[in-house]
């Protein structure tokens, strides 16, 4: 049978209710090739304003007017959607709070912190949260995903955005608003029947959500502001922001502030604190990067040691507690890095003015001096205030040439010393990382190129240089060297912590590890050592690039936590951040926590006072926490979906294309392919490869046919036809045309 729109059509408005790619396909009896198709015509559909979406269900726009009858009260299923609040069981359970992550088929989990495991969330028990909502669950008796905890959503007690793109769709004298972004959760928002002057049905608007229902229990919006009518990539990268909550725009008084510091620094004017512009400290960044917020020197003592000064700009100074800068930086919690600009947490005033270690200026910052023996092992530290004027800003591409070929890419004789030395003691660092099992994966980094025209040409990828690598290994030693000072005198700061992988994932990764050759009986994966060791082995094999895909996939996420719990990925006993204040918010608390130590001479006090202390941190702490946690998630998945924003941008002038394309993972959803000769990477989904039905083994990470036996792997060729491109949902759809090899 042929897929026809009429058909699709038809059998929703008959329906009456939302239906997945998979029913629909069942409903007209089309095999399972047919699955990218039709997703590829419902996204049509909902793009033409034909049908609606909710999630990865479809609907007839007919349910709109549905939605207007009191009877959808008696629909449990539908009104869980726009009801500000479940219903409480009567036998409640014990109550958390925490932050709602959804999966697009509809369930989601609840980060809760503290070192525990998400909660996951039915469908059916979602409530009326949406992506990144802060809620109240109720834990239930029974077990869900993967035998995880199970909740329910009682309330939502912060909403992760109150806005929405969407356009306007009239039914009747009632007016809704269609939301652009179907992952909101929301197909449709009432709005009142006299809306903003100029909001005519079609129109391109911004939405602000109320947590209330009409009368017919849907979610209720307001009209903020008609949007014009901009290309694709402006509009696309607007729904980004609204749907991880990323703040742009800065309030005035928080620019005022940040404008009004003095200009110069003068040393007179800060009395106390050490004056270190004599010391050769540099910066090595980016080419691009315009905010320095590290700088580093060292030195060769008489013992064969090293001393390592990291100076770190003292943002806490301008960013005092509660001020309208800090008030935002906590709303935003870190900086978003785009392909092609950047969202910073403080003004650009502080950002990339008086916080960035310019060369040539005079710059407050915050020093950790270490002392380090001749195995890279810190024997002393101390951590105080300082003034320093960085002599040069270099970028890693530059230094990497430098110390890998010593090619004249840096001129000045002193500079080249001083990297030499750095050199050195960068590889005892890392030797003796290495030596207490840290876990050294070897992943490439993609990245956007660009032409002269700042247009995209493609993607390329490249592995950490040395200078990435030796900055990397300075940063890690006084982020250790704080974490324990911190421990050490108890102050309230937050901890980075990576606790090891769970019971479950290492039963699964043992049972892939025993078909490569590895007896998890003689080495144990719940420590670093033992895991690092697997790795080091699996390296020898041809199937090293997927065996280490899955070794990362075993491992938890790293979080912030008030307590040090260690780092499991670096084999640390302590850890925290301290090196990125000017983007990252945790940062920030670590070295308020240290300056008010430095300022009260709090080393000299009784444990029982610090002891009181560090109980009041925790208290007022362990929900910044967890928001700082899921602020950096947005952000990571804001800026990935940056990245395939622009590639479905850059791909929609080829479909009808032939592209040759390698498969780089796969799982049983989808493989990974790379298209060639751009380099790019897009997820396809098994449905696509209409040869067979293929089914992945998850212990000898292969794809097989149920037909006719094909094999299929990381690396094996084939080639794709680019049949759709949807920039503003972020999708590409592809047809199989057949295997190259």
């Amino acid at each position: 049978m042929k897929l026809k729109k009429k058909s699709v059509l038809r059998l929703l408005d008959e329906a009456g209710d939302l239906l997945s790619a998979k029913q629909i396909r069942g409903a007209l009896g089309l095999s399972k090739s047919h699955t990218p198709k039709i997703r590829a015509l419902l996204a049509k559909l909902v793009n033409q304003g034909k049908l609606i979406q909710q999630g990865t269900r479809f609907g007839s726009r007919t349910l709109i007017s549905q939605f207007q009858k009191p009877r959808i009260h008696d629909s449990e299923r539908t009104r869980k959607h726009f009801s500000p609040k479940s219903k409480t069981s009567r036998r409640e359970g014990k109550r958390l709070s925490g932050y709602f992550n959804q999966n697009r088929k509809g369930f989601g989990f609840v980060s809760i912190g503290g070192g525990e495991a998400d909660l996951f969330i039915s469908e059916s028990d979602v409530g009326s949260a949406l992506e990144g909502d802060r809620v109240e669950v109720e834990l239930l008796g029974a077990r869900g995903y993967r035998g995880r905890r199970k909740g329910r959503v009682v309330s939502v007690l912060e909403r992760a955005s109150k806005h929405c793109l969407a356009r306007l769709e009239k039914k009747g004298s009632e007016l809704f608003a269609i939301p652009l972004n179907p992952r909101i959760g929301l197909p449709f928002i009432s709005l009142p029947t006299k809306s903003m002057e100029g909001a005519e049905p079609g129109s391109l608007v911004e939405v602000e959500l109320i947590d209330s229902e009409d009368e017919f229990g849907m979610m209720k919006g307001k009209i903020i502001r008609i949007l014009e009518e901009t290309g694709n990539l402006d509009l696309g990268f607007e729904m980004i922001l609204r749907e991880n909550s990323i703040r742009e725009e800065f309030p005035a008084n928080a620019i005022q502030k940040a404008d009004s510091f003095p200009k110069r620094i003068l040393p007179q004017q800060h009395p106390g604190r050490v004056d270190q512009r004599h010391l050769a400290f540099i910066t090595i960044d980016g080419k691009s990067a315009r905010d320095f917020d590290d700088a580093v020197f060292v030195e060769k003592m008489e013992n064969g040691g090293f001393r390592l000064f990291v100076a770190i700009a003292d943002v806490a100074h301008y960013v005092r507690p509660d001020s309208a800068i800090d008030e935002e930086a906590k709303k935003r919690g870190t900086s978003v890095y785009f392909p092609t600009h950047a969202i910073p947490m403080l003004p650009e005033a502080l950002s990339n003015g008086l916080c960035s270690l310019r060369p040539g200026v005079n710059r407050l910052t915050l020093t950790c001096e270490m002392q380090l023996n001749q195995d890279g092992e810190c024997i002393d530290y101390r951590i105080y205030e300082s003034l320093i004027k960085s002599h040069a800003r270099l970028d890693y591409d530059a230094v990497a040439d430098f110390l890998d070929s010593g090619k004249n890419s840096i001129s000045n004789k002193e500079i080249q010393k001083s990297l030499k030395l750095m050199q050195e003691l960068m590889h005892l660092l890392e030797e003796k990382r290495k030596r207490r099992g840290a876990i050294q994966f070897e992943f490439s980094e993609s990245s956007v190129e660009f032409d002269h025209q700042n247009r995209m040409t493609g993607m390329s990828k490249k592995f950490q240089s040395s200078s990435m690598k030796m900055i990397e290994q300075f940063m890690l030693e006084a982020n250790e060297t704080v974490a324990r000072h911190c421990v050490k005198r108890k102050l309230p700061a937050l901890y980075r912590v990576h606790q090891p992988p769970s019971d479950l994932k290492l039963q699964q990764l043992k049972k892939t590890l025993a078909h490569y050759g590895v007896n998890p009986k003689t080495v144990s994966l719940s420590d670093s050592y033992g895991f690092s060791r697997i790795l080091s082995h699996l390296k020898e094999l041809p199937q090293f690039e997927a065996l280490q895909v899955v070794l990362l996939r075993s491992m938890a996420l790293a979080v912030y936590q008030t307590r040090n719990g260690g780092h499991f990925g670096l084999a640390a006993e302590f850890y925290t951040h301290f090196t990125s204040p000017i983007r990252r918010y945790p940062d920030l608390m670590v070295h308020r926590a240290l300056k008010k130590e430095l300022s009260s001479g709090n080393q000299k006090k009784s444990s029982r006072k610090r002891n009181i202390k560090q109980k009041h941190g925790e208290e007022i702490d362990r929900e910044l926490a967890l928001k700082c946690s899921q602020q950096e998630r947005n952000a990571e998945k804001a800026e990935l979906q940056s990245v395939d924003l622009m590639k479905c941008v850059f791909l929609e002038p080829h479909i009808g294309v032939d592209f040759q394309s390698v498969i780089r993972s796969l799982d049983s959803r989808q493989i990974r392919v790379e298209l060639e000769p751009h380099t790019l990477e897009w997820n396809v989904p098994l449905e696509t490869l209409n040869d067979d039905r293929y089914f992945f083994d998850q212990e000898r990470l292969y794809l097989s046919g149920r037909r006719q036996g094909r094999l299929i792997r990381i690396g094996q060729r084939l080639k794709l036809k680019l049949i759709r491109v949807d920039v503003l949902q972020r999708n590409i759809d592809f047809d199989f045309e057949g295997w190259l090899n």
